[in-house]
């Protein structure tokens, strides 16, 4: 008999065209967790979640007919339905995120560091990040979305940067990030395709956290590459300085089908 699994108490905070939903249910929750890194069949859900057919079949209807995850039958076998996310994450909250410090002498031993205006509101943008996570609110996901919406929205007025070849590509975002940041890029693989980012303002002088912090800069990359490969792509960030690594680094991991963006609404829990 299969062990029982013990879940985390967590909420995913999900937006579609109707409005946000909330996700209370460990079950939907483990779901599109797992459909938030790759598309998935039927059968896959199933191995991995360990559940009967009807009640995983209940989840997904639930899911789908709310309009955040999608399906789509197999080209070669049409019995066959992979599902996908529709809708965008915004926060995850969970009793089980919390840091091991003190963000109060964080902030106050970090202050003295300060040379601008420019350094102290990064250092603002970070302590904020820092302590809603001290508080189970991980805002990642939100960072995420601006990321997205910044970079399609610089899209929109410079098409012609599809033109460009992806070694131009990269030069023109380092020469971008380095106006908003004062971080470096540089591409340093092409297969996997691989990002670097440098004194990344977004993650710089933050403490070992034991987990990416930079979602900002990977929904600006998400973007930006999406756009240039004319395709939805997956980024994952393998370093970063909130996990002590030395610098930001991210990873193309594949490329997929286009997805739509997603209007806010009225909230509704599920």
């Amino acid at each position: 008999m299969p062990q029982k699994k013990d879940y985390v108490n967590t909420v995913h905070i999900y937006v579609t065209p109707e409005g946000p939903k909330i996700i209370e249910s460990p079950i939907k929750a483990e779901i599109l967790s797992m459909l938030e890194k790759e598309e998935l069949y039927f059968d896959e859900l199933l191995t991995r979640l360990d559940k009967s057919k009807p009640t995983l079949s209940s989840h997904l209807k639930v899911l789908e007919d709310k309009g955040i995850i999608g399906s789509k039958s197999d080209p070669a076998d049409k019995r066959k339905k992979l599902f996908f996310i529709k809708a965008k994450q915004l926060v995850e909250l969970s009793s089980d995120f919390g840091v091991d410090m003190d963000v109060g002498d964080y902030l106050y031993n970090s202050i003295f560091k300060v040379n601008d205006a420019t350094e102290f509101n990064g250092l603002l943008f970070r302590a904020i990040k820092i302590f809603l996570l001290d508080s189970g609110i991980d805002i990642n996901p939100l960072l995420f979305n601006m990321g997205v919406l910044i970079a399609e929205s610089f899209y929109e007025k410079h098409p012609e940067l599809s033109l460009l070849d992806i070694e131009d590509f990269v030069v023109f975002m380092g020469e971008l990030w380095r106006k908003c940041s004062d971080g470096d890029v540089e591409l340093v693989n092409k297969d996997p395709l691989t990002i670097n980012i440098y004194e990344n303002l977004e993650c710089e002088e933050l403490p070992n956290l034991k987990r990416p912090m930079g979602a900002m800069s990977s929904g600006v990359i998400t973007a930006a590459f999406s756009k240039y490969f004319q395709s939805e792509i997956t980024v994952e960030e393998v370093k970063c300085r909130a996990k002590g690594d030395e610098y930001c680094s991210f990873e193309i991991l594949k490329v997929g089908k286009k997805v739509e963006k997603p209007l806010p609404g009225g909230i509704e829990f599920i």
